[in-house]
């Protein structure tokens, strides 16, 4: 008989896994497991009542205020009575109108308008709240580009961290300017030769003005047409600060960065 009982206890244990380290981490994790699963169904269960409750909530409500069940019973229908009051008239909230992209070419043209410039190849692009706009400037001495783009935020803070080129003006907003710049990194920067000066006015909501002037008719992919861009950076800094943009609206959660 005990030898029986032995073989049999023996034969029980014998495939049991050790406890080891990767067994206990094992076991733990399935432990959170079907706590998670648990406290899941539970939640389900729990949301489900509620619906369920609702429901019948709902249903004892429609019961009761039915015209037709209520005759069945044989208890007078109430008259709603009017209100005394007008209910209140909802206004909806006006949406800030998005930046008007003929305005901002037009803005742009007039500051950089001057005795002998002439203005060709009008372009614009973008909405709501960015802007871009574009005219290729010939004041006799060779065609060159010359471009704004008008943004309500998103952008990263050119001058953060603070760079070379990068001023704080006397309102807070900041100004960053790169002296011409070579528009390729490769070998085509020896084949076209254009370069870039520009400019960018960092607000203080977020919203900016960068202003780009070329030595050439495009950015890439034609040859540099004077030795130097049209604008200096001092001349597009200038425009920057002009009150005659027309911004657009403020970007959500767009401050400076």
């Amino acid at each position: 008989m005990n030898t029986q009982l032995t073989d049999l206890m023996h034969r029980a244990t014998e495939n049991l896994e050790p406890v080891t380290p990767d067994l206990l981490e094992r076991s733990v994790a399935q432990g959170l497991r079907l706590r998670r699963r648990r406290t899941a169904i539970a939640t389900a269960s729990g949301a489900g009542a509620v619906l369920a409750t609702a429901g019948l909530i709902a249903g004892g409500i429609q019961l009761a205020g039915s015209p037709t069940n209520a005759a069945v019973a044989g208890s007078p229908v109430p008259t709603a009575k009017p209100s005394a009051k007008p209910s209140a008239k909802v206004t909806p909230t006006a949406k800030p109108a998005g930046v008007n992209l003929k305005q901002t070419l037009a803005t742009l043209k007039g500051l950089v308008a001057a005795p002998g410039r002439t203005f060709s190849n009008p372009e614009t692009w973008g909405e709501g709240d960015f802007a871009g706009a574009a005219y290729v400037v010939n004041d006799g001495h060779g065609a060159a580009r010359v471009d704004v783009l008008l943004s309500g935020g998103g952008e990263q803070n050119p001058c953060v961290p603070k760079r070379a080129g990068c001023s704080t003006l006397p309102d807070g907003s900041v100004l960053y300017v790169s002296k011409e710049s070579p528009v390729y990194s490769d070998s085509r920067q020896a084949e076209y030769g254009v370069v870039s000066n520009y400019v960018v006015l960092f607000r203080r909501d977020g919203r900016n003005i960068n202003l780009t002037s070329y030595n050439g008719p495009a950015e890439k992919g034609k040859q540099h047409t004077r030795p130097k861009p049209l604008l200096s950076v001092e001349d597009l800094s200038a425009l920057a600060k002009s009150k005659a943009w027309k911004l657009p609206p403020v970007s959500p959660s767009k401050g400076m960065k």
